[in-house]
Parts: C-alpha cells; structure tokens; sequence
C-alpha cells in the first residue's frame, strides 16, 4: 500500500504557496494535498516485441501489478507499492532486475503521455530535445520501429544516463547527440517528422517523488525559466516539417511555465496551429482538465495579485508572462491542452499541448530553419568538416561489415553499421536514409557533404552489437534481442542439462563439452534463449548476473526469494 502522509504534514503543506498555486487553478486543495504528498506508485512500461512478454506479465501481475487502462499505444503498468516502501525483498529485486535486463522500463504513467500525443509514424524521423535520462526516447524508439530518434541531451554527466537506458534496452533506431536544446543543428531537408519538447521546469507537479519542491517551490521559480523553455520550443519548431507535430510538455502546474509558454510560441512561431489533443480517444478513460486562459499573478507566498491593468512590480515577471487579456492579445484555443492533477489518476502531474506546422504556411516545403535566407551570387561551397577522432562514429568499413555477416550470418542490408573504435553499433535504415548519407544545407546554400553527422554533434550511434577481441568480433549481450531472427549462423542447439549446468556456473572445459565449438565467439540456445559465450581453454557465459539469474527463474532452477 502507498502510505499517505500525516494529518499534520497536510495542514502545514497547504498552507505552502505550491497549494497557493494550486487554489489559483480551482484545485480542490483539500482533495489534492493529501494525494500531492503521499509516496508515488512504481509505474513502469513494458519492453514490446520481447519474445518473453507474457512471462513478464506474470511477474508483474504476481507482485500486484495492474495495467493502466488509459495508457493504450504503450503497454503500461502500475504496482501496489512505491518506490520506498516495497513489501519485501523481493518485489524490490524483481522490479530491479526486470528494468535492469531491460524487461520494463521504470517510468511515471504521466511521463508516458507526451510521445503517446505525438502519435508518430512508424518510419518517422523524430526528435526529444532534452531526452535524459531516456525514457521518453526510448519509449519514442519502440513508436518507430522503422524510424529514427534523435536524442539530444546538453549535459555530459546526463548523458551516460541516455546511453545506459538505450543499452540496456538493446535500441538500434535511436542517435545520442549533445547540443544546448536552443541551438541544434541543421538537418536534412525537408526537416524533422516529430518533435517533444519536455522542456525544463520547476517540478511543481513532481511532489510525490520529489518532496524538497514542497519547500523550494515559489512562483518565481517557474518565470526564471520561462525564457529558456520558450527558447528550446522555439528552435524546435524550426526544425519541424510542413505537416509536422510537435509536443510541448512539463511536470509543472504553473501557467508560467504551460500556457504562458504555449502563448509565446505561437506568438514567435505562425507558421504553427494549436491542436486540440483527442484525449478521449488517445487515453480513455483518464482523468484530465484541459488548458486554461485567464491564470493568475501570483505572490512569493502563493497568494493571488490582483490585475489593476499595468504588469505589477514581481520578481522576474514579463509581459510575455501574462495572460492573454491581460497582454490584450487574442487567445489561443488554449482549452486544446490538456492538464493531469496529482489527485486526478492517482500519477504525478502533467502538462502537455500539441502543435502542428501548417503546410500552407509555408509554401517552400521546408522546415524553417532549412530555408536558403538569400540567394548565392556564386557556386555552393562545401563547409569543412570536422576531423574525425579515436572516439568518432564513422561508417564500419566493408571488411569489417563482411567479416561480421559471414561469421554470424546477418543479412547487411537490414541495418545500418557504424564504427567507434573497436566496436560495431547497428542501428536502422533510416538513420543512413535521412540523417548520415544527405548533404546539409546552411543559411547561405553552402553545404556540409554527405556520409557525415556534421553539423549535428553525435556521441552514440544505434545499438553496440559487436566488440574486436584480437580480430574476433564477440556478439554483445545487449544486442540478442536486437539481433534476434537475423541470427543464421554461429548459433548452437543444446539440451536443457548442458545448458542449465551453464546457468548455474559452470564452466567446462572445451573438449569436455558436449560437442565441439568454434573458437571465439558463439551462441548456444535452448528453447527461446539465446546466450552469448566465448569457447577458449573453457566454455564460458557471456551475459550479467542478472540475466543469469532470469533465466535460472525460468528454468524453475536455485531460485531464492529476496537472495542477493
């Protein structure tokens, strides 16, 4: 059971100026509070297209798990417990080892809502602005199995983060790229299919799993951002197609922060429409309010100022801040976003709007930033291109990409490789189609060359599958399920007692096994499993602890509830 905070807390809480916040929203504060400071239910997203799917279900389902019926493009989950207060051991252990051998995917419900409103195509070339730590990316990769995403994160540190979920879940059609989310670089022509924009903010709609935003939380902290938020929406819908969307969204309450910024982009951005987000249809059955128009000017403590028809003397406040009668500009159809109160669904907080650049207004074809801004009174140049690095991903040589094919019998056409250092990452046809093979275009009609990430910053590519080990290029754990039905060769049948001795450690000596392997690399297989190993003196796993010890569970072998 999720255990509510105390009488006590409740009324000092509502007497913060987040539940100020929440009064200027016509938030029942007595029904939301309480919810607002109890612990959050786990919530997590089912991996699709593993082949053990409906055993993991069972597992959820044995810990107490329901689905989330609102949630209907992403299989989604909701435990009986939260984060710090598991019933035992061993729910705590098996959620950590579902997600850490990428089964689910931990993940708050409402986090989901955003790519499920983008609703992209499955070929889409689609962008996360500011993608760490990689939920939302991942969950836009599983979108567009036959697409691209393009994960943009500005933070080194955050980074690793991205790269570890994208690992974890074996993602081939997902590209790591560092830039300030308010200078990407140019793309392509005609531009970007899909954009989400979860910008930055204030957290004020994150108090169940992040109680300091109880104490730090004032209205101020939601107009400091503004700018930024504006500025990160603002270079994305100029990286948006004719005809393309793109979702703007927070875990914010504050109209700062939503509405206000939604406002501000339409302001700065007429080539795109508001669109009304058909909740009923894409969530059925959630609990939503839509957008409002005629938020209030809040005080440091919360309390309401009242408009007296001149922008009051508050810290941090602009004109751009306001509402639309107080800014006296026409509204926007504000009621087309929709909004999630924590008490609403039993989740956190949301806000999300949707946007869509208009064909007709753009009568070029091309995002805006792709338009040539004057005309060239000479031949296009082509633009330097920066030199390539130990640690640059560079298209895997032919050699290499053969020797790879022949040994594990891949068919090369079905992906795209790519070399960093010593390993081979595999990733989707349509990054090559629509990101590394065309030429970019900058303002002037000049070009970077083609078979190039340049202009764009790119740090990983695809999925690592393949590793050099002396010339022996070792399959990757990560990559199985990737590499799962395009498998034809170096992959050996073995009975259940061989493979369970495997399992549970053992490690024989080659000429004792039960019959020869190559050296090097291979794969031995029982059933619906496929485990890496690596045949030298002795036939050893190549897989963590934690898969080892999935598969001991499904075996039905040594299996110890809440055993380290």
């Amino acid at each position: 059971m999720v255990r509510p905070a105390s009488e006590e807390l409740i009324e000092k809480l509502a007497k913060s100026p987040l539940s100020g916040l929440a009064r200027s929203l016509s938030i029942d504060v007595d029904s939301w509070v309480g919810v607002a400071s109890s612990p959050l239910p786990v919530t997590c997203r089912l991996t699709p297209h593993r082949i053990d799917m409906d055993w993991t279900r069972e597992i959820l389902s044995q810990l107490g798990g329901k689905q989330i019926p609102w949630m209907t493009s992403t299989e989604a989950w909701v435990m009986p417990f939260s984060k710090g207060d598991f019933p035992d051991d061993y729910s705590k252990k098996m959620m950590a080892i579902l997600h850490e051998t990428g089964r689910i995917t931990r993940q708050e419900a409402v986090s989901m809502l955003p790519p499920a409103v983008l609703e992209p195509n499955d070929c889409d070339l689609v962008l996360d602005t500011c993608a760490a730590p990689g939920s939302k990316a991942t969950q836009l990769s599983e979108l567009v199995p036959n697409g691209l995403v393009l994960a943009n994160e500005p933070s080194s540190g955050r980074l690793n983060l991205l790269a570890t979920n994208r690992g974890r879940l074996g993602i081939s059609n997902m590209v790591i790229m560092q830039h300030d989310g308010r200078h990407i670089g140019r793309m392509p022509h005609p531009g970007i299919d899909g954009i989400v924009v979860d910008a930055p903010c204030s957290g004020s709609a994150t108090t169940r799993k992040n109680r300091e935003v109880w104490n730090e939380w004032t209205p101020k902290v939601g107009r400091s951002l503004f700018k930024l938020q504006v500025d990160i929406a603002f270079r994305a819908a100029n990286l948006l197609k004719p005809g393309g969307r793109m979702v703007y969204s927070t875990c914010s309450l504050d109209p700062t922060e939503n509405e206000a910024v939604v406002c501000e982009i339409l302001q700065k951005c007429p080539w795109l429409e508001l669109k009304k987000i058909d909740c009923e249809r894409i969530f059925p059955g959630l609990t939503y309010h839509e957008g409002i128009d005629n938020w209030e000017i809040l005080a440091e403590d919360g309390e309401v100022i009242e408009w007296e028809g001149t922008l009051p003397k508050v810290i941090g406040l602009s004109e751009q801040m306001l509402n639309p009668k107080q800014r006296n500009i026409a509204a926007p159809p504000l009621n087309y976003t929709m909004r999630v109160h924590q008490h609403d669904n039993d989740s956190g907080g949301f806000f999300v709007a949707l946007f869509e650049h208009v064909s007709d207004r753009t009568p070029e074809g091309l995002a805006k930033s792709m338009i040539q801004k004057r005309k060239l009174e000479r031949p296009a140049e082509a633009l330097p291109v920066k030199q390539k690095g130990k640690h640059s991903n560079v298209k895997a040589s032919d050699e290499v990409i053969d020797l790879i094919c022949q040994k594990w019998g891949i068919e090369r056409n079905n992906f795209s490789w790519f070399a960093r250092g010593k390993r081979v990452n595999l990733s989707s046809n349509a990054l090559s189609e629509k990101i590394f093979e065309p030429q970019v275009f900058n303002s002037k009609g000049d070009f970077w060359p083609g078979n190039n990430f340049h202009p764009l910053k790119v740090i990983h590519v695809g999925a690592p599958s393949f590793t050099d080990n002396k010339g022996e290029w070792r399959i990757k754990h990560e990559s199985v399920e990737t590499l799962r039905g395009h498998l034809n060769s170096n992959v050996f049948e073995i009975d259940k007692e061989t493979f369970s001795s495997l399992i549970l450690g053992d490690v024989p000596l080659t000429e004792e096994f039960v019959f020869p392997l190559p050296r090097g690399s291979c794969i031995v297989t029982y059933d619906e499993f496929l485990v890496p190993v690596w045949v030298a003196a002795r036939v050893s796993l190549m897989i963590d602890k934690n898969e080892q010890e999935i598969i001991q569970m499904k075996l039905g072998i040594s299996v110890k509830e809440g055993s380290e």
